[in-house]
């Protein structure tokens, strides 16, 4: 399954455009490696992504099958690490979950 439609479905991140964007820029990490939308998650992979505030780090037991219910998601990862980051952290800082910053856009 795409890592990309295994961070939706599992309900992980809540939109899929959100999880391919978070790969496009590098931030997620499969088994300690950047990887694209496109990769291939199996079980026992290990994701390591930031969530708003927070840096993820789970383990796939299982890949889900159609859709899933929000009780059901415990099932498909187990949590390994969930660390919040300090607010001061910003652009520029030694965080290598931030994202470049981008040009200012005029319309």
């Amino acid at each position: 399954m795409r890592l990309d439609a295994y961070l939706k479905k599992s309900l992980l991140i809540k939109r899929r455009e959100l999880a391919n964007q978070l790969c496009d820029e590098g931030m997620v990490r499969v088994n300690g490696t950047p990887r694209r939308a496109s990769h291939e998650v199996k079980p026992q992979d290990e994701l390591e992504f930031p969530l708003y505030n927070r840096i993820l780090k789970v383990r796939v037991l299982a890949l889900p099958e159609g859709n899933v219910r929000k009780a059901d998601q415990w099932a498909l990862f187990e949590v390994l690490e969930d660390r919040k980051l300090p607010a001061e952290l910003a652009y520029g800082d030694d965080d290598p979950f931030t994202p470049p910053p981008k040009p200012p856009r005029f319309h």
